[in-house]
C-alpha cells in the first residue's frame, strides 16, 4: 500500500501503478501499460462529471436561454419516468462496465505478482461489502426508522456485480465463461420478468406495481423501497447489473489478448460486438420494454453495447489521437469517484437541491454561475488529490 501517513489515505499498488501511467505522455501520447488504461479513468470521470453537477448546469442553461440545443442536452440528462432511454440512464451502467473492465486488468496484474485466486476472491468480498455500507450510509443509514431505512443502493449494487464478476474473472481464463454467464442472467431475468406468475398481479405485466422486480424486493429486501412498489437497485436489477460489469469483463480481455499492437484495430474488436449488442437490444424493445427503472434484459443490451461504444471512443481519442486534454480534464474525477460521488451527497447536493428549485428568470444567472463555480472547485480539488496521488479507495 502506498498512502499518506498524516491523511490515513492509501492506495494499493494497482492503483499507484495507474496513477504514473495516467501521469506520463511519450510523444505526445499518454502512455499505455497492460496494468491499466488511464481512458477507463477517463470514461469513468466523464460520468461523474454529470452527477457532480455538470446535469444542473445544462438545466439552468435550458431554463435561461431557451436554446433548443441546450433544452434537447437537458432533456437527455433527466432519467425517462419507465418506458424509454435517455443519456441520463447510462451514467450508472457505464460506471459498472468501467468496474468490468478494471477487473481485467487487476486480475492479470494481481496474478503477475503471485497472488491467488482465494486472496484476490477475499479483496473482492471486502470491497463489495464496504461499498454496500458505503451505499447505506449514502442513504442516511444511520435512521434505521421505516420511512428513511433503505438497504438498497447504487454503491450496493456495483460491489455485488464486481463480486460476482470477481468470480467470474478468477476461475476463467477466456471469455467463454463470462459469455455464458451473461447469457444466463438474460434469460433467468427474462423468464422472471415475462413468464412469473407474480401473486395477485400475474405474469408478464411490466408497471411499476406489477412487474416481478416489485415482488421480490417487497418479500425479501428490508426497508423502504425507493420505488415505492419497487426499488430501482433491487434484487433482480442487481442482477441485471452483474451482466453489464461482466460484459466490461470481457471487454478488457478482449484488449488485453489483442496486446499492443495496431490500436486502431483494438478499436473495431470493441465497436464490433457493440453493434451486435445495440442490435440486438433495439430488436427486443419492441415486445419487451427497454426499463431502466427495472433493468430489463433489452436496457442491459443497450447499456452494454453503449458502454462498449463510448469506451472505444475514449480509448480511440486517448490513444490514437493522444487527446492529452480529455486526460488532464477526466482522469483526476475519474481517479476518486467513489469519493466525489459520497462528498457532493452531503456537501454540494444541498446546494444544488436550492439551485434546482429557484429557477425565476431574475436568479437564473446567479444559479448558473454558482453551478459553475462549484464545478470548478469540485475539480480543483480532485485534481489537488490526484497530484498529491491521495484517493478513496475501497
Amino acid at each position: 500500500m502506498i498512502g499518506d501517513r498524516k491523511s490515513g489515505i492509501t492506495l494499493d499498488s494497482d492503483t499507484a501503478t495507474a496513477v504514473l501511467a495516467a501521469a506520463g505522455t511519450a510523444g505526445g501520447r499518454p502512455l499505455h501499460t497492460t496494468d491499466r488504461l488511464t481512458s477507463l479513468d477517463a470514461l469513468r470521470g466523464f460520468t461523474m462529471l454529470w452527477i457532480m453537477g455538470g446535469d444542473l448546469l445544462f438545466h439552468l442553461l435550458a431554463d435561461w436561454s431557451g436554446w433548443r440545443l441546450f433544452e434537447a442536452i437537458s432533456e437527455q440528462l433527466r432519467h425517462v419516468s419507465w418506458e424509454g432511454l435517455h443519456a441520463y440512464d447510462l451514467v450508472f451502467p457505464v460506471f459498472m462496465f468501467v468496474s468490468g473492465m478494471s477487473l481485467a486488468f487487476s486480475w492479470r496484474a494481481y496474478t503477475g505478482r503471485g497472488g491467488t485466486r482465494q486472496a484476490f476472491l477475499v479483496k473482492a468480498t471486502r470491497r463489495a461489502v464496504l461499498l454496500i455500507l458505503l451505499g447505506i450510509v449514502y442513504n442516511f443509514g444511520w435512521d434505521v426508522s421505516a420511512e428513511r431505512f433503505r438497504v438498497a443502493s447504487v454503491l450496493g449494487q456495483i460491489g455485488v456485480a464486481y463480486w460476482a464478476a470477481a468470480w467470474t474473472a478468477v476461475y476463467s481464463s477466456s471469455i467463454r465463461l463470462p459469455l455464458y454467464a451473461i447469457v444466463c442472467v438474460y434469460a433467468l431475468v427474462a423468464y422472471l420478468q415475462l413468464w412469473f406468475p407474480v401473486p395477485g398481479v400475474g405474469a408478464g405485466v411490466m408497471t411499476p406495481e406489477g412487474v416481478a422486480n416489485g415482488w421480490f424486493d417487497r418479500q425479501l429486501l428490508p426497508g423502504r423501497l425507493y420505488g415505492g412498489s419497487y426499488d430501482p437497485e433491487g434484487l433482480l436489477s442487481m442482477l441485471s447489473g452483474v451482466s453489464v460489469t461482466v460484459m466490461g469483463l470481457v471487454a478488457g480481455r478482449v484488449l488485453l489478448s489483442a496486446g499492443d499492437g495496431n490500436r486502431q484495430r483494438r478499436v473495431l474488436l470493441l465497436l464490433l460486438p457493440a453493434a451486435l449488442l445495440l442490435s440486438l437490444g433495439s430488436g427486443l424493445s419492441g415486445i419487451y420494454p427497454v426499463i431502466k427503472a427495472v433493468w430489463t434484459v433489452p436496457f442491459t443490451m443497450l447499456a452494454a453495447g453503449y458502454s462498449l461504444l463510448l469506451f472505444a471512443a475514449f480509448y480511440w481519442l486517448c490513444y490514437v489521437r493522444g487527446n492529452r486534454f480529455l486526460l488532464a480534464v477526466c482522469v483526476p474525477i475519474g481517479m476518486n469517484a467513489i469519493g466525489i460521488y459520497m462528498a457532493a451527497r452531503f456537501f454540494v447536493y444541498p446546494v444544488f437541491a436550492h439551485l434546482g428549485t429557484d429557477r425565476t428568470v431574475s436568479n437564473l444567472p446567479l444559479a448558473i454561475a454558482v453551478t459553475a463555480a462549484l464545478l470548478l472547485l469540485q475539480w480543483l480539488v480532485l485534481r489537488q488529490l490526484y497530484r498529491r496521488r491521495l484517493f478513496l479507495s475501497v
